[in-house]
C-alpha cells in the first residue's frame, strides 16, 4: 500500500478530528489536564513564594544557603551507600503503571475517535477516558508494562543507545494491543510492534520533538496551554500510530479476513 502521509498532513488530521468538538476532547483528556494545570500552578506559586521570601528576608536567603550546603555534603558522604531518596521502587513502579493504564485508555478512544467516518463524534468520552481500568484491557496493559519494562532494563544494560532504541520500539504497544491483542500473544505483540516501527523509530523522535514549541507553551502558561495541546498531542500520536499500521501486513491481512467471514455467510 505505502500510502504513508507526511507529519504535516498527520497533525492536520487530529486537528480536523478535534475541531468543532472541544468538549469532547476535554471530556476525554480532563485527568490529565487538570493534573497538568496543577502542577504548573503549583510550581508558579512555590517560584514566587521563594523569590518574594528570598528577595525579602536575609534569614531566609542564609536558611537555603545552609540547606543547600548540607544537602550536598550529604550527597557526597552518603550518595554511595545507595540511598533513595525515600521514594520507594514499589511506590515508583505503581505510580508509573497506574499512569500508563490511564493514558492507554485515551489512547485507545482517540483512536477510535481518530476513525469515525463522516465527522462521528466519540460518544462517551469521560467513561472511555478510563476503559484501560476495564478487565478486558487491563490484564494485558500490566503483562505489556512489565515487558516493556524488563526491555528498558535490557536497553540500559546495554548502554543508553539500546535503551533507547528498545522505548522506541516500544511505544505503540498498547495501541497495538488494542487493534490486535485478541489475535496474538503478549511476547508476539512485542515483536510485531519491534516490526512496525522498523524505520520509524527516528521518524517518531522527529515527530515528537516537532511539538516542542507546545511543550514550551505549557511551560509558559503554568499548564494552561495542556487544555488543548494534550487532545491533540494525543490524536496526533494516534494519527501517527494508525498511518503505520494502515499500510502494515496486519491491517491487510484483517481486511482480508473480513472479506472472507462475509463470504462465508450463510444467506
Amino acid at each position: 500500500m505505502n500510502d504513508y502521509l507526511t507529519r504535516p498532513q498527520i497533525k492536520k488530521r487530529a486537528r480536523e478530528t478535534m475541531k468543532g468538538h472541544f468538549g469532547t476532547a476535554f471530556s476525554l483528556n480532563w485527568l490529565p489536564v487538570i493534573g497538568t494545570i496543577l502542577i504548573g500552578l503549583l510550581i508558579a506559586g512555590l517560584f514566587a513564594g521563594l523569590t518574594y521570601a528570598i528577595s525579602t528576608s536575609e534569614a531566609f536567603r542564609n536558611s537555603i544557603t545552609t540547606a543547600m550546603n548540607s544537602a550536598t555534603e550529604a550527597g557526597q558522604n552518603g550518595g554511595a551507600a545507595g540511598g533513595n531518596g525515600g521514594v520507594s521502587p514499589f511506590t515508583s513502579f505503581g505510580g508509573s503503571l497506574i499512569g500508563t493504564i490511564l493514558s492507554s485508555g485515551i489512547g485507545f478512544a482517540s483512536l477510535e475517535w481518530l476513525r469515525l467516518k463522516d465527522h462521528q463524534v466519540l460518544e462517551h468520552p469521560f467513561k472511555k477516558a478510563f476503559q484501560g481500568f476495564k478487565f478486558e484491557y487491563l490484564l494485558g496493559i500490566v503483562v505489556l508494562y512489565i515487558l516493556t519494562s524488563i526491555a528498558g532494563i535490557v536497553g540500559l544494560m546495554l548502554f543508553v543507545i539500546p535503551a533507547i532504541l528498545f522505548s522506541y520500539a516500544f511505544k505503540i504497544i498498547y495501541l497495538l494491543y488494542y487493534d490486535v491483542g485478541d489475535k496474538y500473544g503478549y511476547l508476539e505483540l512485542l515483536k510485531l510492534s519491534w516490526k512496525l516501527m522498523r524505520g520509524h523509530k527516528f521518524d517518531l523522535f522527529i515527530f515528537q520533538l516537532s511539538f516542542f514549541w507546545w511543550y514550551l507553551g505549557v511551560i509558559l502558561t503554568f499548564g494552561l496551554l495542556s487544555i488543548y495541546f494534550t487532545p491533540y498531542y494525543n490524536l496526533a500520536f494516534a494519527a501517527f500510530y494508525d498511518n503505520i499500521y494502515q499500510n502494515s501486513e496486519l491491517a491487510q491481512e484483517n481486511i482480508t479476513n473480513a472479506d472472507n467471514s462475509t463470504d462465508n455467510l450463510d444467506y
